[in-house]
């Protein structure tokens, strides 16, 4: 299936699509209405040649399975998934505040804001493992912030329910994962992990309190092997 080419004012399943707000890698994402929703929504539809890569369809759907589950003020709000068949998509609330990557990228922050924003991504991340799914791709570009300080988890591609059938696990023989924010056991295929995401959030704090990432940008997934035995240079000498 190709995908399908969307336009200002295009209707699916009701939802009108007002506006293309951004265009990614493996999706656009779309300012839509719908009569019967009273909030702000957005669409996110696959860029995907389902003839192509396999993993990008597994994923969105592995997405679109995670979403309709989880619940709470720490992920936007589901509303609709369009069908396979027909048009793939995700409808959720639209969460209007900056990503975490946005607001500090490459930059060191004040410790006070360290605080502040490790307190609120650790509540998420917890909210989220109570709800018995494990991000696994945690990292500044998919952590929101609401306009009351909570912070907001997207992007559940490489997720992981652990009361549903892991697809990417299935059917996948590789690490999934983003190389720089990656714990060691996910090089190694291991996807049922709590602390994996924990491993992330304090890569993502050290990034944020040293301006730079504790074992770098590796260009190649074998370098993620080294941080199974090196340590990182402990923040307080570069800060």
């Amino acid at each position: 299936m190709a995908k399908a080419q969307l336009t200002v004012g295009m209707t699916i399943d009701g939802f009108q699509l007002q506006e293309r707000l951004h265009r990614g890698g493996m999706a656009d994402i779309w300012r839509v209405r719908r009569n019967d929703v009273d909030f702000p929504v957005i669409m996110k539809v696959p860029l995907l040649d389902f003839e192509g890569d396999i993993s990008l369809l597994v994923g969105f759907e592995v997405e679109q399975m995670i979403m309709a589950e989880v619940r709470g003020p720490h992920v936007p709000r589901w509303v609709a998934n369009g069908d396979f068949a027909v048009q793939p998509y995700i409808v959720m609330e639209y969460v209007d505040g900056p990503t975490l990557l946005k607001r500090y990228f490459d930059q060191v922050a004040p410790v006070s804001d360290v605080m502040t924003i490790g307190i609120s991504v650790a509540a998420a991340l917890a909210d989220l493992h109570d709800q018995h799914v494990l991000h696994l791709d945690l990292k500044p570009a998919n952590i929101l912030f609401r306009p009351t300080g909570e912070a907001v988890l997207i992007d559940f591609g490489l997720s992981r329910h652990e009361q549903l059938p892991d697809l990417l696990e299935e059917q996948f023989h590789r690490p999934t994962g983003t190389p720089d924010y990656m714990a060691p056991e996910q090089f190694f295929k291991v996807r049922s992990d709590k602390r994996s995401d924990i491993y992330a959030f304090g890569a993502i704090l050290y990034q944020l309190t040293t301006g730079r990432l504790p074992f770098g940008r590796p260009a190649r997934m074998r370098k993620v092997r080294q941080r199974v035995w090196r340590d990182p240079v402990p923040p307080q000498n570069l800060r």
